[in-house]
C-alpha cells in the first residue's frame, strides 16, 4: 500500500527567546499538522485505518471547519485502476491536531482486474439503458463492494425522462450486467417567488451594469433564452416586478444565490459552493416547468451550471430563495467528499433531500416576509397547482415516504429525499414543537428537536465525511460522529439526532457511542477493525517489497533537470552540472542515516567522481547486494532519461529501504558513477579499486541504465550466465507488476560490464536495447509504437523531464525494489520479536527560533504495550540550537534531547528509551522540536515510535 501526498507544509511559530515560552501557531499553521497528522493515519501502521496491499490513496482536499475541526479527503485506486464508486477516505482532526475518526466507502479490495467484457459491448449496455452518445471511451475501474466489483464506466450525454442528462453508467466489466449508474445533472423543482426590492452588487458604471456580483466569486446569472446572454441594465434598476419578466426572474435568482453564499460564509464558514471562492453560473428563462443543477465534476464549482426554468402556466419563474438554495444545494453535495457518484437512487435521494435541507436553512437565514420560512419546498411558485412540491415535516403528504425501508435503492430520488427531510424536522424542531407542524414518527416516539442551525451545522459536518455511493446508514453515522465532534462534552445534542433517526426507522450500522471528552478515532464500519504490524512475520518468512512512490523518483528527476538548467544545461563528467547532481544524491543519502563516501579518479585531464554508501548495521557485510547507475549526461543535454531515471530509481530505492527499517541477511550497497558517457571509466575505477576479498564480498550487482524511455520497452539483461539468480528475480518483479519482460544482452554497453570482466554476477533493468527502434510484436507485447526509436532524445537537449514515461519509470523502480529486497533476504526490521514501528515521514523545515510539532496516530487491537523507543532523523547546520519532546496523548511531556551551545555537530539522528508504561498508547503522539537560536536551520526528516 502506498499513500500519494502532497508536503504538508511547516507548522512553524516564530519570534520566541525563552525555552519556557511556546508560540501560539496561526490557523496555516494548525491546519498543516492536522494535515500531517492525517496522511500519518492513512498511511501509518497501527492507527486503526485499514487498507489492502494492493491500494493506493491520494490526498485530494483538505477543509477547515467550524470549531477547530478538520476534514482532509482522500481518494483511492486498486490496482492502478479509479475506485469509481466507495472508494473515498475522510480523516477529521480537531484543533489539537488530534485525529477524531475517520470514514471509508469500504474496506480492502480483492477482485480481478482483467475484464472479460469489451469497452465496446459495454457502451451498448449503457445506450440500452441511456439515451443519448457516449462520451469519451469507456473506463475500467472498481466499485467498492464486497470484495469489490470491476465495471467499465460509460458517459452518456443527452436527454433524459426528466430534462439533460450527463449519466455515468457502470457496466460489469466480467458478465456484461447493468450495474447502476449516476448522473452530473441533479434535477429539482421549486417555487417562483417575488422578493420585493432588494439589493444586488452588480458590476459596471454608469451607462451598463452587469448583473454579475463581484463580491461573491463574480456569482453571475444568464438569460438562457438568449443564448446564455448577460442580463445588463443602464441604471442599475432592475426588473419589474412581473412573475412572467426574466429579468425580474434574475433579479430574484441573483437575490437568491447572494443570500446562500453568505449563510455558507457566516453559518458554515465555507467559501463558495467548492469551499474555493467559487459558484454556479446560473441561468433563467430555461423553457420547461423544471429546475437542475449540472456538475461538472471538476471540483471547480464555476464550470458548473443550475439552470430554472417556469411554472406549468408561465405565470411565474421557478427560482424563490428555497428553490435556488436547493440547486445550489445540489453543487455543496457535489462539491463534498464523494461527489454526487452512486448506482442506486439512494444516494440520489440523500442528494435532493441536502438541496432541500439547503433551501429550508436559506429561507430562514434570508428571513424574507414575502416568504416566511417555513419547511415546504415549493410552496410559493404552486408550480403545477397542487401546492409545495414536498412537505419536510410529514412527506406522505405528497406521496413521499415518511420511513425508510429496503425500497429506498428503488424509489424516485424525489420521494427517496422523504426519510432524510423528516429526520432533519425531527432533529431541528422535535415531532411536536410549539407553534410548528406536529411530526409523526415511525416508531411512535417523541423527539424534542436541538434547533435549525444546530441541526444544519451537524448536517453540514456530516457532508464533510460523506463517501460516494452514500447510503442512509451511512448518512446516520456520519451525524453522530460529527454532532459527537462538535458537542465533544455533552451528548444530549448526539442523543437527540440519533432518537430522530430512530423516528425514521433508519438503522444502525456501527453507531459510535457518546462519552464526554475527547473520543477515541472511530473507522467506517464497513472496514475489519485494525491490527498491529509487527516487525518481524511470524516464521521469519520474508517481507514483500514496497511499492516505490513513483511521484518522489519524478521529484529526483525534476531536480537533476533544475541543476542541469542552472549549470550550462548539462551534468557531464568534469562539469558543475555533474558535482551538484552527486551533491544533491549524496545529501538525501546522508540524511536517511547511510555512511556516504566519494571516490576520485581522472578522465580525459578532469578529476571525476563516484559515489559510494553503505547502510550500517543492516544485514552481513561480507555478503552485500550492490546497485548502481551511472549520474553523468552527455555535454549536449540534462541527460533525464540517460541517465537521470537510473540514478533517481535506486535513489528512491536507497531511501525507501532505509525508512522502512528493513533489514536482509546481506548488506545493501548503492554507487553511483561518473564519466560513464566517457568509457564507462567511473565504474571500471571503482571494481579496479577493490580487494579481492571486497571483490568476493559483492554477491550480486544490478545495473540500471536509462528506465524511463518514452516509448518503453522492460529488457533484463542476460549477458551474464553467473548472474541469472539476478535475471530470474528481476524477471518475477516484473511478473508482480502484470508487466511482460524480454531478455537483452548489451554486450558490455553499460556499468555492469566491469562487474562481470572480475566475475561479479551482474545483471539489470533498461527501457531500450541496442537495436535502433520497436519491433511490432514488443509494440503489441507493451502498448508502444512500432518502428519508432524507444528514446528519440538519445544524446540530445531533448532528453528532459519531457522525455520520460513515468509509467514506465516507476514499473522499473518497483522492480529494482523487488531484487533487491529479495536478493538481500529482506524481513521486516525492528527490534525483539513482535515489536511495531509508527513512522511520520512528512518533512517539515525548521527555521530560526521556531517551533515544529510532527503527529503520530496510535490506534490497535491486543493486549497494552508501552512505547520503549522514539527514534529521530534531523538534518540540521547546528543541533547544539535543539531542543526535542516527546508529548503522550495525555500531554505528558518526555525529553528526547537538550539544547547546548557545546553541541556544535550537525544532525540528529537516535534512537532515544523512554519509560511510558503510565501511559496509554492509543491516541496521538507528537514530536516537537523547538530551534532556541538565530543563525542555522534545518529539516525535520522522520521519527518514530517502537513498542
Amino acid at each position: 500500500m502506498i499513500v500519494t501526498v502532497q508536503a504538508a507544509g511547516a507548522i512553524i511559530a516564530l519570534g520566541y527567546t525563552s525555552a519556557s515560552e511556546l508560540p501560539e501557531l496561526d490557523a496555516l499553521e494548525r491546519l498543516a499538522i492536522s494535515t500531517a497528522a492525517a496522511d500519518q493515519y492513512v498511511s501509518g501502521t497501527s492507527t486503526g485505518f485499514v487498507k489492502g496491499e494492493d491500494e493506493k490513496y491520494s490526498r485530494q482536499q483538505v477543509t477547515p471547519a467550524s470549531r477547530g475541526l478538520t476534514y482532509v479527503t482522500y481518494s483511492r485506486t486498486y490496482k492502478d485502476l479509479p475506485v469509481f464508486v466507495g472508494g473515498e477516505a475522510v480523516v477529521v482532526t480537531d484543533s489539537k491536531s488530534t485525529v477524531r475518526s475517520s470514514t471509508a466507502g469500504s474496506g480492502p479490495l480483492q477482485v480481478s482486474t482483467s475484464a472479460k467484457v469489451s469497452a465496446k459491448k459495454a457502451k451498448a449496455v449503457a445506450l440500452g439503458k441511456h439515451q443519448g452518445t457516449v462520451r469519451g471511451e469507456p473506463t475500467l475501474g472498481v466499485i467498492a463492494e464486497g470484495d469489490g466489483r470491476l465495471v467499465w464506466e460509460v458517459v452518456v450525454s443527452g436527454d433524459g425522462e426528466h430534462g439533460p442528462s450527463v449519466a455515468h453508467a457502470f457496466v460489469d466489466g466480467q458478465t456484461g450486467a447493468y450495474v447502476g449508474s449516476w448522473d452530473e445533472v441533479a434535477r429539482g423543482t421549486g417555487n417562483g417567488h417575488y422578493n420585493e426590492q432588494v439589493h444586488l452588487d452588480t458590476t459596471g458604471s454608469a451607462g451598463r451594469f452587469e448583473l454579475r456580483d463581484p463580491t461573491r466569486g463574480n456569482m453571475r446569472t444568464l438569460n438562457d433564452a438568449a443564448s446564455g446572454t448577460p442580463f445588463t441594465d443602464a441604471d442599475d434598476v432592475w426588473g419589474n416586478g412581473v412573475g412572467s419578466d426574466l429579468v425580474t426572474g434574475a433579479v430574484d435568482t441573483q437575490y437568491a444565490g447572494a443570500a446562500v453564499w453568505d449563510m455558507l460564509e457566516e453559518k458554515f464558514s465555507r467559501n463558495g459552493i467548492d469551499d474555493a471562492g467559487r459558484t454556479a453560473t446560473m441561468f433563467v428563462g430555461l423553457p420547461a416547468a423544471n429546475a437542475y443543477y449540472a456538475c461538472a465534476g471538476t471540483g471547480d464549482a464555476s464550470r458548473d451550471q443550475t439552470k430554472y426554468g417556469r411554472t406549468t402556466d408561465r405565470a411565474r419563474q421557478v427560482n424563490s430563495v428555497d428553490v435556488v438554495a436547493h440547486e445550489l444545494g445540489h453543487g455543496i453535495f457535489c462539491h463534498t467528499p464523494g461527489g454526487s457518484r452512486g448506482i442506486t437512487n439512494e444516494t440520489g435521494g440523500l442528494n435532493e433531500g441536502t438541496g432541500d435541507i439547503f433551501g429550508a436553512l436559506a429561507e430562514h437565514f434570508v428571513a424574507n416576509p414575502n416568504d416566511p420560512a417555513d419547511y415546504l419546498v415549493g410552496e410559493e411558485v404552486n408550480l403545477s397547482g397542487r401546492g409545495p412540491i414536498r412537505t419536510m415535516y410529514d412527506p406522505s403528504k405528497n406521496g413521499d415516504p415518511n420511513c425508510w425501508s429496503t425500497d429506498i435503492p428503488r424509489t424516485r430520488v424525489h420521494s427517496a429525499a422523504g426519510p432524510l427531510n423528516h429526520w432533519f424536522y425531527l432533529a431541528a424542531e422535535g415531532s411536536k414543537p410549539a407553534g410548528k407542524p406536529a411530526s409523526p414518527t415511525c416508531n411512535g416516539t417523541d423527539v424534542t428537536g436541538i434547533g435549525l442551525w444546530q441541526a444544519g451545522e451537524i448536517y453540514y459536518h456530516a457532508l464533510l465525511r460523506k463517501t460516494s455511493g452514500w447510503t442512509y446508514t451511512q448518512a446516520r453515522k456520519a451525524t453522530l460522529d460529527a454532532t459527537r465532534e462538535l458537542y465533544p462534552n455533552s451528548c444530549a445534542e448526539f442523543n437527540v439526532i440519533k432518537a430522530a433517526w430512530n423516528a425514521v426507522s433508519v438503522p444502525a450500522q456501527g453507531d459510535p457511542t457518546c462519552t464526554t471528552g475527547t473520543p477515541t478515532p472511530t473507522a467506517s464500519p464497513s472496514a475489519p477493525g485494525p491490527s498491529s504490524s509487527p516487525t518481524s512475520p511470524p516464521g521469519g518468512e520474508p517481507a514483500a517489497a514496497p511499492d516505490i512512490d513513483g511521484a518522489k523518483v519524478e521529484a529526483h528527476l525534476e531536480e537533476l533537470g533544475r541543476i542541469a538548467a542552472a549549470n550550462g544545461g548539462n551534468r557531464a563528467h568534469g562539469t558543475p552540472g555533474y558535482r551538484a547532481s552527486l551533491d544533491y544524491v549524496k545529501g538525501e543519502l546522508d540524511a536517511a542515516g547511510y555512511n556516504t563516501r566519494i571516490q576520485q579518479f581522472n578522465s580525459g585531464g578532469k578529476p571525476g567522481f563516484n559515489l559510494i554508501a553503505d547502510l550500517p548495521d543492516r544485514g552481513d557485510h561480507d555478503k552485500v547486494v550492490m546497485l548502481g547507475a551511472h549520474l553523468d549526461s552527455v555535454d549536449i543535454g540534462p541527460g533525464i532519461n540517460d541517465n537521470g531515471s537510473g540514478s533517481a530509481g535506486i535513489l528512491e530505492v536507497a531511501l525507501t529501504y532505509a525508512a522502512s527499517g528493513a533489514k536482509g541477511d546481506k548488506a545493501i550497497r548503492f554507487g553511483w558513477w561518473g564519466a560513464e558517457e566517457d568509457g564507462l571509466v567511473g565504474s571500471k575505477a571503482y571494481v579496479t579499486s577493490l580487494s579481492a576479498a571486497e571483490r568476493e564480498s559483492i554477491t550480486a550487482y544490478l545495473n540500471f541504465d536509462m528506465i524511463g524511455s518514452p516509448n518503453p520497452g522492460y529488457f533484463v539483461y542476460n549477458d551474464d550466465a553467473k548472474g541469472d539468480f539476478i535475471t530470474e528475480a528481476l524477471e518475477e518483479g516484473f511478473a508482480a507488476e502484470d508487466v511482460p519482460s524480454e531478455g537483452v544482452s548489451l554486450r558490455g554497453r553499460s556499468d555492469h560490464a566491469p562487474f562481470m570482466a572480475v566475475g561479479i554476477p551482474s545483471g539489470g533493468t533498461a527501457t531500450l536495447s541496442l537495436v535502433p527502434v520497436m519491433s511490432q510484436a514488443q509494440a503489441a507485447k507493451w502498448n508502444g509504437k512500432a518502428g519508432q526509436p524507444f528514446d528519440p532524445c538519445y544524446h540530445r537537449n531533448c532528453d528532459t523531464v519531457e522525455n520520460i514515461s513515468t509509467a514506465a519509470l516507476d514499473t522499473h523502480t518497483d522492480v529494482a525494489a523487488y531484487a533487491a529486497w529479495k536478493l538481500t533476504g529482506v524481513h521486516a526490521a525492528g527490534g525483539s520479536e513482535g515489536s511495531t514501528h509508527v513512522t511520520n515521514n512528512t518533512h517539515f523545515p525548521i527555521r530560526d527560533r521556531s517551533v515544529v510539532e510532527s503527529p503520530i496516530t496510535v490506534q490497535r487491537d491486543g493486549p497494552a504495550q508501552a512505547v520503549r523507543e522514539v527514534k529521530v532523523d534531523i538534518v540540521h547546520s547546528y543541533r547544539g540550537n535543539l531542543e526535542i519532546h516527546l508529548l503522550a496523548p495525555d500531554g505528558t511531556e518526555y525529553l528526547i534531547k537538550r539544547p547546548s551551545r557545546l553541541d556544535r555537530a550537525d544532525d540528529v539522528k537516535l534512537t532515544k528509551p523512554i519509560d511510558s508504561s503510565a501511559e496509554k498508547t492509543d491516541g496521538t503522539w507528537k514530536l516537537r522540536v523547538r530551534d532556541l537560536h538565530s543563525g542555522n536551520i534545518g529539516t525535520l526528516r522522520s521519527w518514530s515510535l517502537i513498542f
